[in-house]
């Protein structure tokens, strides 16, 4: 007989949804619990004024790891969630240098002298991709399919382990000899939240990714993933509860047994997965008496990703770009200053357009720019209040309407508690654990405390939305095999 009747679900994101979906396609009895009125978490929309916002997720890398995930769920990802590959990335650079980056190694760098050596530049990119492209096939093809595995990762990268060596500025540095090239190429991974010296070299991948698959937008916006996952939930009988905050996962005799949820009570389960993250399940849902020493260690140390504010503005004009993500920034060496708030000024403004790809994001007409301007790290998260954020804003529109003309018809700002107490983030940090952090600080799917299972940011997969999802699918297949169910 099978022990377990009802499985909860922690969390309404991407991951949450992939690990219902498959639960309840099995027959599983499931019941989804999100603290939050709407579905999909970071990866939702927001709709303002006639713009359609992105509440986190800004685009989708790899697709195929999504297309897995789909899947896997019964469900076809191309006619559900249409996707348009983004333009280009476009960085201008303190020497007037502007490059652009698109997929399949369409580079092109003016500068006031002209052009660089394009034999040159297409022999070096055509390394870089010799040298990572077969690695990034290992890990989108296989690794990132599994539950994470050191002695998986060896056995099908051990020729390839020695790359992993040194950081994305000596890895870079070693690619290309042309300095506009090198900046342009590491301000593209400035998204891990650290300078090309403090990030690992195999970060590059997201570089060779973007060369070489690209990235996406949806139809619609980062919203239609979610609301394309909850349909293999709703057919299949599965229990959607929304503003549902869970207080406490209960444990008896050793095993999780229920819930602790807002509005709601005690409600009983046989088993939980929770996309929460690793640190906040373990370091803020369960009674302290609850969770083994080794893993309150693990919560103690596991490296936070940075934090952010998120700028949104929809303008009632067409800005003057045509690509995609737009940035100004320093040679490599100096991108540690992108970094850097400086009171009431965005010195190195990064931001993307979505409507370049996909205009009907807006209005007629109209535009809309993201941005995450630097902001002090040591700052407590509780110390953010309305007055900071509209300095923010008004920051970031300073600094835009140096380069471009814009009429603001709507603002949106997202704070590190924004991020916290309403996206639900432990303590604000964008990407749970830092993209810069070691597998072995990832949280397994299966957690040793029985009954409990985890999903999402912390866990591998768990950065970015297709790996993200991807990361509900395996904690679903591990409590199925575990449970013998």
């Amino acid at each position: 007989m099978n022990k377990i009747k009802t499985v909860a679900i922690i969390g309404g994101g991407v991951a949450g949804l992939s690990a219902a979906g498959l639960l309840s396609r099995k027959g599983v009895q499931v019941k989804l619990f999100e603290a939050n009125e709407k579905l999909g978490g970071c990866c939702a929309n927001t709709y303002l004024g006639g713009y359609t916002f992105h509440d986190g997720a800004l685009y989708l890398a790899v697709p195929g790891v999504l297309d897995h995930v789909f899947e896997r769920l019964g469900l076809d990802r191309a006619s559900l969630v249409p996707l348009r590959k983004v333009a280009c990335q476009k960085s201008i650079l303190p020497d007037g240098s502007a490059v652009y980056i698109g997929d399949r190694c369409n580079v092109t760098v003016i500068r006031p002298d002209g052009e660089v050596n394009r034999i040159k530049l297409e022999n070096e990119l055509a390394g870089m991709l010799k040298r990572w492209e077969p690695v990034l096939r290992i890990f989108v093809d296989d690794i990132m399919l599994h539950p994470f595995s050191m002695s998986r990762m060896i056995a099908k990268g051990w020729s390839h382990l020695h790359k992993f060596r040194g950081t994305v500025a000596s890895e870079i540095t070693s690619l290309f000899s042309d300095d506009a090239v090198r900046a342009a190429m590491s301000g593209g991974l400035l998204y891990t939240g650290a300078p090309p010296e403090k990030t690992p070299a195999q970060s590059i991948l997201g570089l060779v990714a973007m060369l070489t698959e690209g990235f996406y937008l949806p139809e619609g916006g980062m919203g239609r993933i979610p609301e394309a996952l909850s349909i293999s939930l709703n057919n299949n009988g599965g229990e959607i509860n929304l503003n549902s905050k869970i207080h406490r996962i209960i444990v008896t005799n050793g095993r999780v047994s229920g819930l602790e949820v807002e509005a709601q009570g005690v409600v009983e389960i046989d088993a939980v997965i929770s996309t929460a993250t690793g640190m906040a399940t373990f370091g803020v849902l369960m009674d302290p008496d609850d969770v083994p020493d080794s893993l309150k260690r693990k919560v103690r140390t596991s490296p936070l990703s940075h934090k952010g504010i998120g700028v949104q503005l929809g303008l009632s004009n067409k800005i003057d770009v045509t690509c995609h993500s737009n940035s100004l920034i320093p040679m490599m060496n100096e991108q540690y200053k992108v970094f850097m708030p400086i009171v009431d000024d965005v010195r190195w403004p990064v931001f993307s357009v979505p409507t370049v790809t996909i205009p009907e994001l807006a209005p007629p007409g109209g535009s809309i720019i993201e941005i995450f301007p630097p902001i002090q790290q040591d700052m407590s998260v509780d110390g953010w209040d309305e007055d900071k954020k509209e300095r923010i804003v008004a920051s970031a529109i300073r600094s835009l309407s140096r380069m471009h003309d814009m009429d603001v018809a709507v603002k949106r700002a997202i704070s590190p508690k924004d991020f916290q107490d309403h996206m639900h983030l432990y303590h604000g940090a964008l990407y749970g654990l830092s993209p810069t952090a070691d597998p072995q600080a990832q949280f397994e799917h299966k957690s040793i405390v029985p009954g409990l299972y985890l999903a999402g940011q912390a866990t591998f997969p768990g950065y970015g939305v297709g790996p993200a999802a991807m990361s509900g699918i395996l904690a679903a297949e591990t409590l199925l095999e575990t449970e013998h169910i």
